[in-house]
Order: C-alpha cells, then structure tokens, then sequence
C-alpha cells in the first residue's frame, strides 16, 4: 500500500483522533483548534479526508438532518494509524534515548528527575535508601 503523507502535524492529529472515534470534518477542526489554540483551516482537513475515502483508510456516511459526513477508519486506516504510531515512537525514543538514565537498584527507566547518590542515580530516595542498605 502507498504511504499516506502525514508530514504535517495537523493530518496526524486527524488520524489519531480518527482512531478514537469517528468524526465530521468540522469537530475535527475545533478538536485540533482547542489543542493547537488556533483552528486549522479547512483546505487542511478535507482534501485530506477525501483522500483517505477514495484510497479506502476511511468510510464516509452522511449523518443527521443536516448531511453532515462523518469518517470512520476502516481497517485499512487503522493499520495506517498503527504504522504511524510506531514511527513517532520510534522517533520519540531515538531523540531521548541518551538522556535516559537506569536506576541503579530496581533498573527502571529514569526520563526526568532522580536522585542521586554517590555518583550513581536512582529512580527515587526509596531506592538509594535500599541500596545503600544492601
């Protein structure tokens, strides 16, 4: 299957909120406008959703008494999501696998804050009480 490009950060957000639940084009431009603080423009949400219908990652159904359509991934789109998800996992974890520190007594993964003793590091001050302890 050909990638779908979601280059720009607000085709994204419409899968992921896709995957959620389905959707009218409209409440995906005030979902993604109350988190980005502006609503996107509406030449961004549905060429896109058309061009998920047509290469058959959503279904689209008229709705309502107003017509409205409303978008539902499809198997397809959801494997799509997948896809895209791990990706930005996998490049989340690319940018901050350096700063990951190991604690010292339980081996958990430290992504922010720590304690730490003598040198070494420590998830938390229960920790390098145990292990000093030890």
């Amino acid at each position: 299957m050909e990638d779908v490009d979601v280059s720009h950060v607000v085709r994204l957000y419409v899968l992921l909120l896709l995957r959620k639940e389905p959707h009218h084009g409209y409440e995906l431009i005030k979902e993604i406008g109350e988190v980005m603080g502006k609503d996107p423009s509406s030449s961004h949400i549905y060429p896109f959703l058309k061009e998920l219908d047509e290469r058959g990652l959503v279904d689209s159904q008229e709705t309502g008494d107003r017509g409205k359509t409303e978008y539902t991934l499809t198997p397809d789109g959801q494997d799509v999501v997948d896809d895209q998800i791990e990706s930005l996992g996998e490049m989340m974890a690319a940018a901050v696998e350096g700063s990951i520190k190991e604690c010292n007594h339980c081996d958990c993964e430290i992504y922010d804050g720590g304690v730490e003793v003598g040198g070494l590091v420590y998830c938390c001050k229960h920790c390098a009480e145990a292990d000093s302890e030890e």
